[in-house]
This record gives C-alpha cells, structure tokens and sequence, in this order.
C-alpha cells in the first residue's frame, strides 16, 4: 500500500535530501522560538527529575543526555542537585551554542549517531518529531542506556485518527482527509502486525507556507503505537500523564502527545 501526502519510511533516500534542507532551515532561520526563549517544561522535567533521583540513591554521580536540546533551562530546573551530575547537550545547529556551553558539561553540534559514551537518564522535549531518521535515532538513544536506565520522549502524537501534524497545512481539506484515511487504515495495520511504521514527512509545509507555524517542521509523524511496537521485548513503555487544567487541556496533554518512559532492561 502506497503511502499518500509524500509520507515514506527512513530508507527512502528523499529523507537525506530533506534533513539537509531542514538543517539548512535551522542554520538560517531567525524567526524560531526555540532559538531565542530559554525553555522551561516543568511538567514533563519532574518526571526526568525523578528518575535522576532513583539514579542517585544507587550511585554518586549520574549521567544525562539531552537529545535536541534546543536553549535547555533544564540545568537550571536541576540545580540544587549539582555536583552529582553530569548533563550532556546535543544539538543540530550552534544557534544556541553560547547558552549550552554555559550550562551544560558537554555538548555535542552532531547528529546523535556521532555521540559516544553511557548515560543513566536520556530524555527529548518536543524534539522527536523533528527527526528525519525516527528508528536509527531511537536504536542509538537506547543503546546509550545502562542497564535500568530510562529514555523520556515527550512529542506530538500523530496516530490519534484524523489528527495530522502541521507540516501537511499545505494540502487541500481533500487531499488531507485522503492521507487521514489511509493513516486510519496504515496505523491499525500496524498494530495487528505489531510492525513500527516511522512515517516521515518530505515534503513539509515549512518549505511551502511563508510564517512559521506550530510543528510544520514536525516532519516524523510520530506515533505511540510505533514506539510500543519498537520496544517491545527491549525495554519496559510506561505511558506518563501530565497534569491538565480542564478537558481541552486534557486532550492536548495526554491523548495529543506522546510522554513515555522507556527502561532499558536487559
């Protein structure tokens, strides 16, 4: 079944082309909020916060990777536990290069495959859905992990029916509705099969529509029912709820996104 809207999975060489052109948007754009605000994401943190507590009730010292750290006010959320950690920052772009030197006690300007080393806590706000290679990146993330250790992920959740990421604003109503069909159709296939699809987007609407917009860059159209299906047999999936403020807060917190915590167990 022939994927419609320009979806593909990560073998397909137009994904290489596009994380050039997406790390190019990143080099060049000046009007990316994430470029010019210090983050600050409580909610999702304490939960990370948690697990670094657990870590360090069984040793002195724990070790943190930050995957697309973006300007990460995360060291500054964890600072009454300093010295007995250790926060790695990874980024693709040096746009906030001055901030992570200044916070953090690594930082890698890579992509994750370039990193090296073990980590106890690994944890993405927002980030996954950015990534042009969703499988390769989450076999490296956990291959990072030491034993017990966790992996958060807190993104989109793009299998939620009907509910199609920014990045197809784009598209005609029709074309959209045909693409939220056939993911309807794809998604529970995928689930019977218990097969990971890793949809990403190439042909998004951050390259088409001139103002930026929430997550027209999200080009991995992420999914928990992938990520169930990946770990499974590698690791313990803990769904995560987060705190809301009434229904509609509800829906976009905890049935609109992602928030996982994945324990590496053997």
């Amino acid at each position: 079944m022939k994927a419609p809207g320009n979806l593909t999975g990560e073998e397909n060489p137009l994904t290489a082309d596009l994380r050039r052109r997406m790390d190019l948007f990143y080099q060049n754009t000046s009007d990316y909020t994430a470029f010019k605000l210090v983050n600050a994401l409580p909610e999702q943190w304490n939960y990370v916060r948690a697990a670094i507590l657990e870590t360090l009730e069984k040793k002195p010292l724990c070790r943190i990777l930050e995957f697309g750290a973006g300007k990460s006010g995360f060291p500054g959320f964890v600072e009454d536990l300093k010295p007995s950690l250790h926060y790695t920052a990874q980024d693709v772009t040096r746009a906030n290069e001055a901030h992570l030197l200044q916070v953090a006690d690594a930082v890698h300007f890579s992509s994750i495959g370039q990193i090296e080393g073990e980590f106890d806590v690994i944890f993405s706000t927002f980030v996954f859905e950015h990534v042009s290679d969703p499988r390769q990146t989450l076999e490296k993330l956990f291959s990072f992990l030491t034993l017990g250790g966790k992996l958060f992920i807190f993104c989109p959740r793009y299998d939620f029916p009907f509910y199609l990421s920014h990045s197809a604003d784009h598209y005609s109503a029709l074309r959209r509705l045909g693409i939220g069909v056939w993911l309807a159709l794809a998604r529970l296939w995928s689930c019977i099969a218990r097969r990971s699809l890793f949809l990403v987007h190439t042909d998004p609407a951050i390259f088409h529509l001139p103002a930026f917009y929430r997550d027209r860059d999200a080009i991995h159209w992420a999914s928990l029912w992938d990520l169930e299906a990946f770990f499974r047999g590698r690791g313990r999936l803990k769904r995560l709820k987060l705190a809301s403020g009434g229904i509609k807060d509800w829906i976009v917190k905890n049935l609109l996104q992602i928030n996982v915590a994945i324990t590496r167990e053997k």
